[in-house]
């Protein structure tokens, strides 16, 4: 006979079908979570579970205590992914904070599943196992770093280790920044793969839509025609020659239905196509450049001619008042090439050789 899992608090949110332990014969029963509310007030709500059977009108009141929900096994889940091993973990950390440490941990429990089967969403799914151990370590983190926290009211006002506890609040309402930069990184840079793996056609269609978008946008709208046409310019100086030709192709077809015109034809929207294949020019010329580096005392500052982009390489990692200007000035944190870099312009090196005081040229 197979084995189930017995219904708890740690996993019962998860549950989607039960049975009763005794009696088997009563077959399958579909499981509820919380689907009854007691009562409460502004800040707390109770609930029971309910357990049914729908083709005989029958169900069962679960209260939201082991001592009740023992007596039924789980026979399905809703999801298989879960953290029910972190389930002491999550109870410990909140032992020295709250009258009721294992609702607590529950909370959390399902609190950090959602979050993990929510980015799983956005991550492929050869990488989602290397994922969900990661987030599991960051999670078990999180919970050492809490349990180190105390609430007077739990563990008495009696010598109460104010600054220890107070360094432990920092450090792990640290941990929970780490973690949430951890998660962005790795989206981000799952996000980049998946669009880098697409077929150019498939690129290229997704990008037209999107610039259809907004001219649609602009004509259903009634918008500045201003905003539009700064927008497509940035487009313009990607280099996106097909794109800026198609958007101004799909404009004059619009026009010809208004009484007033998108654009006129003497606007220097209609002169985008030829931007674009401009930039797009100098760009093939400056690619087929050899990459240059400038040393400078604490690292170096790099011409990536292939990616169009003034890189500045620490050999630390820079402190957060550098990270702070280097961010106020255009730079972003490049993890594919352990660099801030922004794209290479004639201001990024005015920026670049202000910032650390050098001379590019």
């Amino acid at each position: 006979m197979e084995k189930h899992e017995i219904l708890s608090m740690k996993n019962c949110h998860r549950a989607a079908t039960v049975q009763q332990i005794a009696n088997p014969e009563y077959g399958v029963w579909k499981f509820e979570w919380r689907g009854q509310k007691l009562g409460g007030n502004a800040f707390y709500t109770e609930y029971a579970h309910i357990a049914s059977k729908p083709c005989f009108g029958n169900a069962t009141v679960i209260s939201d205590n082991d001592n009740d929900m023992k007596f039924w096994e789980v026979l399905t889940w809703k999801y298989e992914t879960n953290m029910a091993e972190l389930w002491e973990a999550a109870r410990r950390a909140f032992s020295a904070t709250s009258f009721d440490p294992e609702k607590r941990a529950a909370q959390y429990i399902r609190e950090y599943e959602k979050l993990l089967l929510d980015d799983l969403k956005e991550i492929p799914q050869d990488e989602q196992g290397q994922y969900i151990a990661k987030f599991k370590e960051w999670v078990a983190t999180l919970f050492a770093k809490h349990s180190r926290i105390m609430s007077a009211a739990i563990t008495g006002p009696a010598r109460f280790p104010t600054e220890r506890n107070r360094k432990a609040n920092n450090s792990y309402e640290s941990a929970v920044a780490e973690f949430q930069s951890w998660r962005e990184r790795v989206q981000a840079a799952a996000a980049r793969r998946i669009e880098a793996a697409k077929p150019q056609e498939q690129k290229t269609a997704e990008a037209w839509e999107r610039v259809k978008e907004d001219i649609d946008r602009f004509v259903d709208w009634n918008l500045c025609s201003t905003n539009l046409y700064n927008r497509l310019e940035t487009i313009a100086r990607k280099g996106e020659v097909e794109l800026m030709q198609r958007a101004i192709d799909y404009v004059r077809e619009l026009n010809k239905g208004r009484k007033r015109p998108i654009y006129t034809e003497r606007h220097k929207f209609f002169k985008l196509a030829e931007l674009a294949a401009a930039i797009r020019g100098r760009r093939a010329v400056t690619a087929e450049k050899t990459d240059k580096d400038v040393p400078f005392d604490g690292g170096i500052v790099r011409y990536n001619f292939a990616e169009d982009r003034l890189q500045i390489l620490f050999n630390e990692k820079p402190d957060a008042g550098m990270i702070g200007t280097l961010k106020h000035s255009g730079f972003r944190w490049s993890p594919r090439f352990g660099a801030w870099q922004r794209q290479l312009t004639r201001n990024a090196e005015d920026t670049a050789k202000h910032l650390l005081n050098i001379k590019l040229r």
